[in-house]
């Protein structure tokens, strides 16, 4: 498979902080807005990961 394959069925669990960034831009932009499960779920991970940093 192809890197943008991988990178497109990725799972939040294991995406990096970078990745869960970028990932939140484009499904912002995509269903416009923050509110979907998906973003949910993206910033639950990032703040788990942010917290583990700290």
């Amino acid at each position: 498979m192809s890197e943008e394959q991988e990178k497109k069925n990725k799972k939040i669990s294991k995406m990096t902080i970078d990745e869960i960034e970028s990932a939140i831009k484009k499904a912002a932009e995509a269903m416009n807005g923050q509110t979907s499960l998906y973003i949910k779920h993206l910033n639950q991970r990032k703040e788990e990961l942010l917290a583990k940093q700290s």
